[in-house]
């Protein structure tokens, strides 16, 4: 039975940097995120009588050394929750540079969780489908519900996951991902620079902050504060690099370009534009602003070199099947 899952790429509102349980990847704080409608990973799979081991290819990519174990890994899993031992094709196609600050792997996880799941047999709550996700990519647990999430670092495999959290539907959430001219795969990937975040002085304090924050964030929405809401996008932004910067070795994913962003929104913010920015481990912006002020905010932008392009996002749903199959 052929399958085909679309799931959207994410950004991080409040972050988590470090893992209490390896293992099951569970977090060591809860985060919150935005899925990104421009931003998808769609992925085909089929449980093949025939095959003696896992076909996995990335459409016009390809995988590097150690990708088609973990995807055989996350396959795995799904054999386990079905009872069969049947091996896959699994073909995957992203619409954007994976390996890029840009949480490939959440979309990338969260279709492939939904295809393959679907594939077996199995009929998966959100929830659920959300906790399988997670094994395989933590950010991924967000890309499975979609919207604007809150993942919950639990204390065990059933108790973290994402779900949907309301927002003020008024604001209009643009999200515009501004990549760097540099879009090569990062040189510390997010599994090796957490695991380097206790060596961090300040670690356990920004653990608490993020759990904070997650109130904070969820405080400002309930309120319509949008000011309120950019201070803690802003705030968990240096947060998280705040703890990247101050590890042992130290790591620091920026390029003169995002600093140069980060100057531009803070002059438009004293001509009264309240754009934000965040960014997750790599060099890319995302900047989160409001439709009515998205023309203006991208025009500005434009203006600064060092920018390869500007990809302007809505909110995207949730991962969901789809008829169009890659193979």
């Amino acid at each position: 039975m052929k399958k085909t899952a679309k799931a959207h790429s994410n950004i991080a509102l409040v972050k988590y940097w470090g893992k209490g349980d390896e293992k099951l990847r569970l977090p060591v704080n809860s985060s919150a995120a935005i899925a990104l409608d421009n931003l998808t990973t769609t992925t085909t799979v089929e449980f093949q009588e025939n095959l003696t081991a896992d076909q996995v290819d990335l459409v016009g990519e390809g995988f590097e050394v150690g990708e088609v174990e973990k995807v055989s890994k996350h396959l795995d899993r799904v054999r386990l929750l079905a009872g069969i031992t049947t091996k896959a094709k699994v073909v995957s196609q992203n619409s954007f540079p994976k390996a890029a600050g840009m949480a490939s792997s959440a979309s990338g996880f969260a279709a492939l969780s939904a295809a393959a799941a679907a594939a077996a047999g199995l009929q998966l709550s959100e929830k659920e489908l959300s906790i399988l996700a997670r094994q395989g990519s933590g950010s991924a647990s967000r890309s499975v519900p979609g919207g604007v999430s809150v993942w919950h670092a639990g204390t065990s495999n059933e108790t973290s996951y994402a779900e949907q959290i309301e927002y003020p539907k008024d604001w209009d959430i643009r999200v515009l991902l501004v990549m760097a001219e540099d879009t090569s795969a990062k040189k510390v990937g997010s599994t090796e620079g957490m695991a380097l975040a206790t060596t961090s002085p300040y670690f356990q304090i920004a653990v608490r902050e993020a759990e904070a924050n997650i109130k904070k964030l969820q405080a400002s929405m309930g309120a319509g504060d949008w000011r309120a809401f950019g201070k803690v996008v802003e705030d968990e932004c240096f947060r998280l690099h705040t703890l990247c910067m101050t590890e042992t070795p130290n790591i620091l994913y920026w390029r003169g370009v995002t600093v140069e962003v980060f100057q531009k929104l803070l002059s438009l913010r004293e001509r009264g534009v309240m754009a934000f920015f965040t960014v997750d481990a790599g060099p890319h912006v995302h900047v989160v602003c409001q439709g009515k002020d998205v023309t203006r905010v991208k025009a500005e932008l434009e203006q600064l070199g060092g920018i390869k392009t500007i990809i302007e996002c809505g909110i995207g749903e949730g991962a969901r099947l789809v008829e169009q199959h890659l193979f």
